[in-house]
């Protein structure tokens, strides 16, 4: 749907452009070179910061991930009861995930997956438990641990989105960006005409692709389901 809308964008700046004459001034190439300049500066340095957040973010549910699937695997050693237990507050978790196709539901909704963790450890007889058994019991209350503090990193990063004021700055140097593109006669020239449509679709297009970043949605099935299926088909025994 995404790609339609562009190209629709395209073809619509594309006959504007070369149906209509806007006025140029003497001075539109200078303003055409200063605003390009800067719009390519701040929009690659914030593209580029929230890459590296969402770099950050998709290697800290990485480690969640891992963790929950080492979690599943030593409640093994305590039999099928307990393995049981953790198998459904695990694909209860995940499952929320893929049904609502959003990575970040837990953080946006209520989560009681650490605490259900916690409980399921404590409820594990340490009298009864073998040495082997009681440093599974050891790893596990640190792993819950790093859970949590993996969500809290995590949590930290999604709340880092770009501020209002960097967000209108992006957008006012656009709008001049784009004016002074269309100072450029292309009126019956269809080849200036579908080069400014182009280029004011592919302005637009960045602002798009920065929101996207900002929210992180741009790599959504990449961030969170894939992972989610993956330990899901740990669960059901086909990894």
């Amino acid at each position: 749907m995404f790609k339609y809308l562009l190209f629709t964008l395209f073809l619509f700046l594309s006959a504007v452009y070369y149906s209509f004459n806007f006025t140029p001034t003497d001075s539109h190439t200078l303003f055409l070179s200063i605003s390009t300049f800067l719009f390519a500066t701040f929009s690659g340095f914030f593209i580029a910061r929230q890459g590296r957040r969402y770099n950050a973010i998709r290697n800290q549910i990485a480690v969640f991930d891992g963790m929950m699937s080492s979690l599943y695997r030593n409640f093994e050693y305590f039999g099928s009861k307990h393995t049981d237990s953790i198998k459904k507050i695990i694909k209860a978790h995940y499952t929320k995930i893929i049904k609502n196709k959003a990575w970040d539901y837990h953080f946006v909704n209520k989560s009681s997956t650490i605490i259900d963790i916690n409980k399921l450890n404590r409820a594990i007889d340490r009298n009864k438990a073998s040495i082997a058994e009681a440093a599974v019991i050891r790893e596990n209350l640190r792993i819950a641990r790093d859970l949590q503090i993996a969500r809290k990193k995590m949590v930290v990063l999604y709340q880092e989105r770009i501020p209002h004021f960097q967000w209108f700055l992006i957008a006012f140097l656009a709008f001049i960006l784009l004016l002074t593109v269309s100072l450029i006669p292309s009126q019956a020239q269809l080849t200036s005409s579908i080069l400014k449509g182009a280029f004011g679709t592919c302005v637009i297009l960045v602002i798009v692709l920065l929101r996207q970043f900002d929210t992180l949605h741009f790599f959504e099935d990449v961030v969170g389901e894939h992972s989610a299926q993956d330990i899901l088909g740990i669960l059901l025994g086909k990894k």
